[in-house]
């Protein structure tokens, strides 16, 4: 018995020194070079603070609304150079306020925002298709003291939109094309992402670490400026 525990133990502790030789390889070699931050949106994210972009109304699930705590009132900012989203919470009385949330008193659940217009800028915006729904994951971040979710618009998933109304038949395709992928209904529950995002990893670090920064608000407007009907005052000047 001791024979064998003698013959294992060497080969054990070669292993480890490898091991150990190894990571100090690594650890005196590494860099982020040519490293990416791969997506979270490629991942499983189900319970993940989102917002849902319709062209008539926008939706902030429930993780959203549980994670700004109280929170009932919001201002909705809009970047045309950065192309996202930013929500942050606000008193009831405050100019450009949104209620983004039904509030009871045990609870706060979710509410369908209607807002047509300004939809239909975003839309305009960012080229998306009409005919389809776009969800966008949320970044909670602190900014000077104060909790802001950022939605970065051009990683969207797309759901298409379910089309009352239309019925396509066999009889309606050409009778000298395939009909059974023409044919097969759109599954509006399965999402996918634009190709530049679906065929790649994610972005280089260096990148990654300056996306992730919201250094100062200026470039964000509030729905209202967006739309036309009113100005914003930031407090932040």
């Amino acid at each position: 018995m001791n024979e064998e525990h003698t013959s294992i133990a060497p080969s054990t502790e070669q292993a480890e020194n490898e091991r150990d030789a190894r990571a100090e390889e690594l650890q005196s070699t590494f860099s982020y070079d040519g490293y990416q931050v791969v997506r979270k949106e490629l991942f499983a994210h189900l319970r993940d603070p989102a917002i849902v972009i319709r062209k008539d109304s926008i939706t902030f699930n429930t993780a959203c609304i549980t994670g700004l705590e109280d929170v009932v009132y919001i201002h909705v900012m809009f970047n045309n150079d950065l192309k996202r989203i930013v929500v942050r919470g606000c008193d009831e009385n405050d100019k450009d306020a949104l209620r983004w949330c039904i509030a009871k008193p045990d609870k706060r659940k979710s509410r369908k925002m209607s807002c047509k217009p300004f939809a239909e800028l975003v839309y305009k915006e960012m080229d998306w298709d009409s005919e389809c729904r776009y969800k966008v994951l949320g970044y909670r971040i602190t900014f000077e003291g104060e909790t802001l979710y950022v939605f970065d618009l051009l990683v969207p998933e797309i759901f298409h939109e379910r089309q009352s109304g239309k019925k396509e038949t066999v009889a309606e395709q050409p009778t000298d094309q395939p009909t059974d992928q023409e044919t097969k209904p759109v599954d509006t529950r399965k999402g996918f992402y634009p190709d530049d995002i679906a065929g790649t990893f994610g972005v280089p670090v260096e990148e990654h670490l300056r996306e992730s920064e919201v250094r100062q608000m200026d470039g964000y407007v509030s729905m209202g400026v967006l739309t036309g009907r009113t100005v914003l005052d930031t407090g932040l000047d």
